[in-house]
């Protein structure tokens, strides 16, 4: 995670991995096929890393079989995208990692993210909609969600954080604020989607 979430996965070559590790390459062949299979064991980790601190967030949610409850949404949507920001942006080379880096990189690492997405959507889901059925128009307003906040998030890196920033046309978003606006946008697709 350290130098694809420094410097990035572009300028880091298997020689340079090595290096950093003290190993030569043949080890690294052992264990990777390639840069981008580490660049997937690198992301799943962060995934992991933030998802499991997400969900742990949204336990005591997750018990209804029914879903949360109407009036409990936008807290259990602020205790858990709260803690899910938190961990996410608590390391800027996980947040790099997550939100910058594997996009693109080839159709492996694209097919993992894009089913990290789902992933995040399935639990986006379970919190809204328990064990109830989930229609495709809820599913398709899960997965919104996910790239609504991801496409917050990575403005939010490229203002605030990121090693060389980039003008998109923007100015930068404090934290709070991406929280305040996420929590409001999923009340809204709750209200309007999945009650």
């Amino acid at each position: 995670m350290q130098l694809f979430g420094e410097l990035g996965y572009p300028v880091v070559t298997v020689k340079r991995l090595c290096d950093e590790a003290g190993l030569t390459q043949r080890y690294f062949y052992e264990s990777f096929a390639d840069r981008p299979a580490l660049l997937i064991a690198v992301y799943e980790h962060c995934v992991e890393v933030t998802r499991t601190a997400t969900v742990g967030a949204a336990a005591e949610y997750l018990l209804d079989p029914a879903g949360v409850a109407p009036d409990a949404v936008r807290a259990a949507a602020r205790d858990t995208l709260g803690t899910f920001l938190a961990t996410l942006t608590g390391d800027p080379r996980r947040a790099r990692v997550m939100l910058v880096e594997v996009v693109g990189v080839d159709p492996t690492v694209e097919s993992t993210r894009l089913r990290a997405i789902h992933n995040w959507a399935s639990l986006i889901l379970a919190l809204a909609m328990g064990e109830r059925e989930v229609s495709p128009a809820q599913h398709l307003a899960a997965v919104g969600l996910v790239g609504a906040v991801t496409q917050l998030l990575v403005d939010w890196y490229f203002t605030n954080v990121a090693p060389d920033p980039v003008d998109i046309g923007a100015e930068p978003t404090d934290l709070d604020v991406v929280l305040d606006v996420c929590v409001d946008m999923f009340g809204a697709t709750y209200d309007q989607l999945m009650r």
